[in-house]
């Protein structure tokens, strides 16, 4: 009984951790593609951040656990169209800012392809969760960076710390280990970025979000 109700539970959390793992671009996604503005959105980790979720996808199924699938496939779209949106409506060359991100997400991979080939898709997993980190790290020094974050979304960071939790519990759970270091790198810079934009986020930007829960739900 105590083995079924383990199992519910943990189907329970890696359902969760899809809704929020799919979910957490989209605000990013919306508000840039809304507003035009690409205010400390970092190029880069949308790039990086489409690659390593697209990894993923080999990965869940390669290990057969296949609640990793869905939530990856949903990412690589919604961090595709913050990318289509930097070559849009930002200020640089679009084809010299798509040529930087190409160069990025082929780079990202390499370390964990040569993993995969040396030492097997176990080992490779546990790259790729830390390698999140690596995939967050460009969007932490983008806000540290910038006086201006108005192009960021916090609802986006939120999602992003409670998503890597529940990675955490689901990989305890499962015993797997990519997952474990997946969330403890996830939490590490979901809290750097939350704490620029809640602490060091210009007042203007605070009303209009309020207004909508405290998750930076913009109205705009």
């Amino acid at each position: 009984m105590l083995d079924a109700m383990s199992t519910q539970m943990l189907t329970l959390v890696v359902i969760a951790a899809n809704i929020l793992g799919g979910a957490m671009a989209i605000p990013q996604a919306r508000k840039l593609l809304r507003s035009r503005r690409v205010d400390g959105v970092s190029p880069v980790w949308a790039a990086v951040s489409a690659a390593v979720n697209a990894a993923w996808i080999p990965y869940g199924v390669a290990v057969g656990d296949l609640g990793i699938v869905p939530v990856s496939i949903v990412s690589v779209m919604a961090y595709v169209a913050i990318a289509i949106g930097i070559c849009r409506y930002g200020t640089a060359p679009a084809a010299l800012v798509a040529l930087r991100m190409f160069a990025s997400a082929v780079a990202v991979l390499v370390v964990p392809a040569v993993v995969l080939i040396v030492e097997g898709w176990v080992a490779a997993g546990v790259t790729l969760g830390l390698f999140y980190g690596v995939q967050l790290t460009p969007a932490v020094v983008a806000v540290y960076r910038t006086a201006d974050v108005s192009g960021v979304s916090l609802a986006t960071w939120v999602i992003a710390f409670v998503e890597a939790a529940l990675w955490g519990v689901y990989g305890l759970g499962r015993g797997d280990a990519g997952l474990l270091s997946l969330s403890a790198s996830g939490l590490c810079m979901a809290s750097l970025v939350l704490a620029r934009l809640l602490v060091r986020r210009p007042r203007r930007d605070r009303a209009p979000e309020a207004a909508f829960g405290g998750l930076g739900l913009s109205p705009a």
